[in-house]
C-alpha cells in the first residue's frame, strides 16, 4: 500500500557541495552548502535560494567552484550550515535561528586554496573540486536555477586509481539525505556505464 502524503517542500537528498564564491566588490570569499546540484556533460546544474550571498555574488558576476564534500567533514560543514554571508537576514531565516558570518572559512575549520581557472577558491578538505563560469541564471519564485560551465576538475590523488579515474572504493561522499548527514559504505552493483575503478 501507498499513502498520498502533503509536503510543504520534499527534499529527499543528494550529494553535499561546497560552493565557493568570491564578492567582486569587495574580493571576499564566501561558502554556500548547497545539496541540489546535478551534473549532464561539461554543466553543473545547481538550485539555489535567491537570499544567500552565494547567489548574491553569481548575479554580480562571480564564477562558483563545487567542492564536493566527503564523510569526514560533516561535522564542519554542520558548523556553517547556520550561516549567512549576507549582513541583511531575511525574517524566515532569523526564525530559523541564522546568524550573520563575515568568515566561514575560519568559523568552519577549512583551508582555502587559489582557483585555478576562475577567481572562487577552492577548498582543500573536500576531495573533488570542480571550478565553473556560470553560463545561465533562471530565477523562479523562491529559487534560481543556475547553469555553469565546467572549467577544470581537481581531485585528490589519494582516491585516483590513475590520471583521470576514481578509484570508487576510496571515495565515501557525503550525502543529504532527508536532511541527514550520511554515506555511502555498501556496494550493491555497478551500471553497465561505469567508467572508475574498482577492486
Amino acid at each position: 500500500m501507498f499513502k498520498k502524503i502533503e509536503k510543504e517542500s520534499f527534499y529527499y537528498g543528494s550529494s553535499v557541495a561546497l560552493m565557493t564564491t568570491k564578492d567582486p566588490n569587495t574580493n571576499k570569499d564566501n561558502i554556500t552548502v548547497i545539496s541540489s546540484i546535478w551534473t549532464l556533460g561539461k554543466t553543473i546544474v545547481v538550485g539555489l535560494g535567491l537570499e544567500n550571498k552565494g547567489f548574491s555574488n553569481l548575479t554580480i558576476g562571480s564564477e562558483a567552484t563545487f567542492n564536493i564534500a566527503d564523510s569526514t567533514i560533516w561535522k564542519k560543514i554542520e558548523r556553517i550550515a547556520r550561516t549567512t554571508g549576507e549582513k541583511t537576514i531575511p525574517e524566515y531565516k532569523t526564525r530559523e535561528g541564522y546568524t550573520y558570518c563575515s568568515d566561514k572559512f575560519k568559523l568552519g575549520g577549512f583551508t582555502k586554496i587559489l582557483g585555478a581557472d576562475v577567481s572562487s577558491v577552492r577548498i582543500k578538505d573536500c576531495p573533488i573540486q570542480i571550478e565553473t563560469t556560470i553560463t545561465e541564471i533562471n530565477i523562479k519564485e523562491s529559487f534560481a536555477i543556475v547553469e555553469c560551465a565546467i572549467k577544470g576538475i581537481f581531485v585528490d590523488e589519494k582516491i585516483l586509481y590513475d590520471d583521470s579515474h576514481i578509484d570508487v572504493s576510496k571515495w565515501f561522499p557525503l550525502i543529504y539525505k532527508f536532511r541527514e548527514y550520511s554515506s555511502t559504505n555498501k556496494s550493491l552493483g555497478i551500471n553497465f556505464r561505469f567508467q572508475e575503478f574498482k577492486k
